[in-house]
C-alpha cells in the first residue's frame, strides 16, 4: 500500500466505523471481531476498486497483481475454467488485444463480505469498449470473486464472470442493465 493512501484509508475506516455503529444503534459495544470485519470489508473494497482501475487502464501487470497464484477462474471465454495466475493474465491479455482502444470497467452494486482472511464479493460490472474490427463493444456482467488474505494483501483465489442465459434458445442474453 502506498503511503499516501495510509492516512486517506485510516480516515475511511474511522468514518466507516461511525457510520455502523450509528447504523446499528450501537452506543460504543461493537466487539473487536466487527471492527475487524469492518476494516477487512474497506480494504476489500479498496482492492476491487484498484482491479477496475488497472483493467480500463489495460494495465496487465497492476491486474495480475491483484490475482492469487493458484486462482481458479470461471470466465466467459472458452475454457471452462482458468487454473492459475498465468493463465488469468493470458486471458486478460486476450481481452486487452481485441480492445484496440480504451476500456472502461465500472462497478455497480458492489456487496463485500469479509470474515477472518475470506472475504466474498459480488457485483454488475459494465464493460465496454472499442473492438478491434471497429465495432463498439457494451456489456454488463455478472462478477463474483472469493478474496483471501495471503501475507496481509487481499487476493482473488476464485472468480465467476456470467452473463444471463436465454435456456430456450440456447443464447446468452446481453442486452440487459441494471
Amino acid at each position: 500500500m502506498r503511503m499516501k493512501t495510509l492516512p486517506l484509508l485510516i480516515v475511511c475506516v474511522g468514518i466507516l466505523r461511525a457510520t455502523v455503529a450509528q447504523m446499528s444503534g450501537d452506543t460504543g459495544t461493537t466487539t473487536r471481531r466487527e471492527k475487524e470485519e469492518a476494516v477487512a470489508e474497506a480494504l476489500v473494497r479498496q482492492r476491487i476498486e484498484g482491479l477496475a482501475k488497472a483493467v480500463s487502464a489495460k494495465d496487465i501487470d497492476q491486474v495480475s497483481s491483484f490475482y492469487a497464484p493458484d486462482i481458479v477462474s470461471f470466465d466467459l471465454d472458452p475454457l471452462l475454467r482458468y487454473a492459475g495466475a498465468d493463465k488469468k493474465r493470458r486471458a486478460w491479455q486476450e481481452f486487452f488485444a481485441v480492445h484496440t482502444g480504451s476500456v472502461a470497467y465500472e462497478l455497480r452494486e458492489v456487496n463485500v463480505t469479509a470474515q477472518g482472511d475470506l472475504a466474498f464479493v459480488h457485483s454488475l460490472n459494465h464493460v465496454s469498449g472499442t473492438l478491434a474490427n471497429g465495432r463498439t463493444s457494451d456489456l454488463w456482467v455478472r462478477w463474483t470473486a472469493c478474496l483471501r488474505r495471503i501475507d496481509g494483501v487481499w487476493l482473488v483465489v476464485h472468480d465467476h464472470v456470467s452473463v444471463p442465459a436465454d435456456i430456450e434458445h440456447g443464447k446468452a442474453v446481453l442486452n440487459l442493465t441494471p
